[in-house]
């Protein structure tokens, strides 16, 4: 299926979004036909190297003498100040023209990160996303965000820098162990609760083929998820207003993350802020407690809950919340549910009441 992301801005941006089977191997082609750059730099991170180095070389470069690779230690710490500077200086030694192209083929780490570089080298070049994982694919590669991590908090460094073209092959996701796949499910929750009702009830019907990895479920939901947020992001690609909402669960989770030292995952993080901002929607946006059983039913029957929060203390995680960049005046805000598939941003919250719902 092939997705066109539009968005008006200045300067109007447009690129495809392409998603199926086993399309990994038509990539070459339409790099050479829609973007024919000078040279490629493909950007990857050992786990997924070691799991395709074959594909990439034998599907994408094809003896090629335009394609460099670069392969980076997985997971967020190479998110990091450090390892943008060990890539900007690698990537300047190849020599790169603004028609050279950079592929990231990973997960968001890799995602953010080579956006960061491809909008910061001479001043901006083009590059393709290749998402890998779950996240990737329906929510990161996603909006043309980019970024990295500081030692106070997640993606504090950042621009805005749309990719050439997105495409999501599903066959990378057979790879991912269980605890990528189960980290995976709590962003496209998040994209559910946030952006649809019905398609939260299909995940309700269907949990149980969810837990078991029945391919055609988990792509329809990922494709769905997509859908969500190609809407969301043509409506306020510059996250002035509306495309908050997409940060649900995330002004907690960020905070539960940095404090884990990222040893709790994305996705896991997120599932917690969620729970905690279930029950801030409740306490003070209106959810019903019907929808916020539905929720916490849905996070317990995914696994998602690791109670990873039990074990901070909340004035850390709260003074991690201060470092948010969604702040107002000082003041800590939050994208709260109304209802299930329906969402509130710039919801200012007492401390009082985040305390409450965190301890809940």
């Amino acid at each position: 299926m092939k997705f066109q992301l539009s968005i008006k801005t200045q300067k109007s941006i447009s690129y495809p979004v392409i998603t199926g089977k086993n399309n990994f191997r038509n990539l070459r082609t339409l790099i050479d036909s829609k973007l024919n750059p000078d040279k490629s730099i493909i950007i990857t991170d050992e786990n997924v190297y070691s799991l395709y180095e074959d594909k990439i070389n034998n599907e994408l470069i094809k003896s090629s003498d335009n394609f460099e690779v670069i392969v980076i230690p997985s997971g967020e710490k190479s998110k990091s100040q450090r390892t943008r500077d060990d890539l900007e200086n690698k990537i300047i030694d190849l020599k790169p023209s603004r028609n050279t192209l950079i592929i990231a083929i990973g997960g968001g780490v890799v995602g953010d990160i080579s956006g960061f570089l491809a909008s910061t080298i001479l001043r901006g070049i083009r590059y393709v996303q290749v998402p890998t994982t779950i996240i990737a694919q329906m929510d990161s590669s996603i909006g043309g965000k980019t970024g990295i991590n500081t030692k106070h908090s997640k993606n504090l460094i950042g621009t805005f820098h749309h990719p050439s073209l997105i495409l999501v092959d599903f066959d990378f996701i057979k790879t991912l162990p269980d605890e990528e796949y189960f980290n995976g499910l709590a962003e496209i929750l998040k994209s559910l609760l946030i952006g649809s009702s019905s398609d939260f009830e299909f995940l309700e019907r269907n949990s149980d083929s969810v837990l078991y990895r029945e391919e055609t479920v988990i792509n329809k939901l990922i494709e769905q998820s997509i859908k969500i947020k190609i809407n969301v992001v043509s409506k306020d690609p510059d996250e002035k207003n509306l495309r908050k909402i997409l940060n649900f669960g995330h002004t907690i989770g960020h905070a539960i993350e940095s404090l884990s030292s990222y040893k709790i995952k994305h996705g896991f993080a997120i599932a917690e802020g969620m729970i905690v901002e279930s029950y801030l929607s409740f306490l003070q946006n209106g959810l019903s407690e019907v929808d916020l059983f539905r929720i916490q039913y849905i996070v317990d029957k995914l696994k998602l809950d690791k109670h990873f929060r039990r074990k901070l203390d909340f004035k850390k995680v709260y003074g991690k919340m201060t470092y948010d960049k969604k702040r107002i005046n000082d003041q800590i805000t939050f994208s709260l549910l109304r209802k299930i598939g329906k969402c509130d941003y710039n919801k200012i919250v007492s401390r009082e009441n985040v305390e409450l719902a965190y301890n809940h």
